[in-house]
């Protein structure tokens, strides 16, 4: 970048935080809102608090502690003004596009050292590719061709969290609800596009995510409730109905109780409805090939 670019950046920095800075409250907790963000942004190693206040901010390290850690702003209100600014700024360059506003469920791990952080366990890291020690969120991120933002959050607390007397005291030890209960990763999806669809800043044309939350009947059962499109990943070991289930119900014989139930002719692996698929492709190419002009 140029020193103009890094000048244009931070004025647009500047912007972006103006628009945010009511929801903290007084100057004071405005100001380290601004300190925190550019922390985030410019420290370069650890973006924990000592040295964000420190590189960023005027060296207030318990300041800055207690505007994170205790400070009366409502980190709800923060995401709801994110989304309105998606919605103001990225998604009207969807209004052309053929596909519209997307929506995509993914998850995210961070890794951890010790045992202490809410939700922390060994369980797979995609960032990692594999089995750690971590944390891990899932995020719902709006998409437009103009850009991306975050619209929704939530931590996966993992099932072992919720084990006997130990789990109860690591969530109390953490300061989790006690009425928070065990959510699957789909259900905290599920939540997070309700969330969405209930405050209506935001329309979302099609909701995407890989084969965890594709394979998750509940989930598409709340998906087609609320009306929401959906393109979800799933195993090639899915079985689907290639046509409506309600026209493979046998024709009554005349004899006994009349069928009920449809016949499974019409049910098959995703595999090879796929491959039935690729088939009539290749026999349409050759059969276009093939045809006299």
């Amino acid at each position: 970048m140029t020193p103009d670019d890094v000048r244009a950046a931070a004025e647009r920095l500047v912007q972006f935080h103006r628009r945010f800075a009511p929801l903290f409250g007084k100057d004071q907790a405005q100001d380290h809102a601004y300190t925190y963000l550019k922390g985030l942004m410019c420290c370069p190693e650890r973006k924990s608090i000592e040295p964000i206040a420190l590189c960023t901010g005027t060296g207030q390290v318990s300041g800055l502690q207690k505007f994170i850690a205790v400070a009366p702003w409502d980190a709800g209100d923060v995401q709801d003004e994110i989304q309105s600014v998606f919605a103001d700024e990225l998604a009207p360059s969807a209004a052309g596009a053929p596909i519209g506003t997307v929506g995509v469920i993914d998850e995210s791990g961070f890794s951890q050292k010790g045992t202490k952080s809410a939700g922390v366990a060994r369980q797979h890291n995609g960032r990692l590719g594999k089995e750690d020690n971590c944390q891990v969120g899932v995020y719902l991120i709006g998409v437009a061709p103009a850009g991306s933002a975050l619209l929704g959050h939530r931590l996966y607390l993992h099932k072992s969290w919720y084990e006997g007397d130990e789990g109860a005291r690591r969530r109390e030890e953490a300061h989790i609800p006690e009425d928070l209960p065990f959510r699957t990763k789909p259900q905290i999806a599920g939540e997070l596009i309700r969330d969405v669809i209930v405050t209506g800043i935001i329309g979302l044309d099609w909701i995407t995510a890989d084969e965890e939350y594709g394979q998750d009947g509940d989930l598409l059962d709340e998906l087609e409730g609320l009306g929401q499109r959906y393109v979800m990943e799933v195993p090639t070991t899915t079985t689907v109905w290639t046509v409506d289930p309600a026209s493979c119900v046998p024709p009554y014989s005349g004899r006994g109780q009349p069928p009920r139930r449809p016949s499974r002719a019409a049910v098959c692996s995703v595999a090879a409805e796929l491959g039935a698929d690729n088939a009539r492709v290749d026999r349409m190419v050759t059969e276009r090939r093939l045809a006299p002009c």
